[in-house]
């Protein structure tokens, strides 16, 4: 009996262990993606600029707690203005002139949260000003319902 203790203490310790270290270990933007929509993009930029649009369904109300930009390294930018409107045409979302570069949160630039009713959403954004390069293709925004941190990159 005395050894069976002494394996049960062993894997409590172990399991305590193996908690603690997914907890201190994982990365809060990956374990923020769990909570993201697929990113929305790819965005083309060409000649430093890019005009996007694309409509598609939500299923659920979703509350949009971060909107992170994802650009090439060393990549920057001004978003001149982008529009959410939502299934009973009013605009759910909205902001103009924020510079960005890679990791940078949209919502605390754009004046907080905001909640995509369901149904059919469009989205719109325009852009300038890119540099160094002014031409690439790999430009997302990632939709998340958690409060991800800035990435001061």
């Amino acid at each position: 009996m005395n050894s069976l203790n002494k394996v049960l203490n062993s894997f409590k310790i172990l399991a305590v262990t193996f908690s603690l270290l997914l907890c201190f270990f994982t990365s809060p933007a990956i374990a923020a993606q769990e909570h993201c929509r697929p990113p929305k993009g790819p965005i083309h930029v060409q000649n430093a600029s890019f005009d996007y649009s694309n409509t598609g369904n939500i299923n659920h109300d979703f509350t949009v707690r971060s909107a992170i930009v994802s650009l090439p390294e060393g990549e920057t930018g001004t978003i001149d203005e982008i529009i959410i409107t939502g299934p009973d045409g009013n605009r759910e979302f909205g902001c103009s002139n924020i510079k960005v570069k890679n990791g940078t949160n949209l919502i605390p630039a754009c004046g907080g949260p905001a909640v995509l009713k369901a149904g059919t959403t469009t989205y719109q954004a325009k852009g300038s000003y890119f540099e160094p390069q002014d031409t690439f293709g790999n430009f997302l925004i990632n939709l998340c319902d958690e409060f991800v941190s800035q990435n001061n990159k």
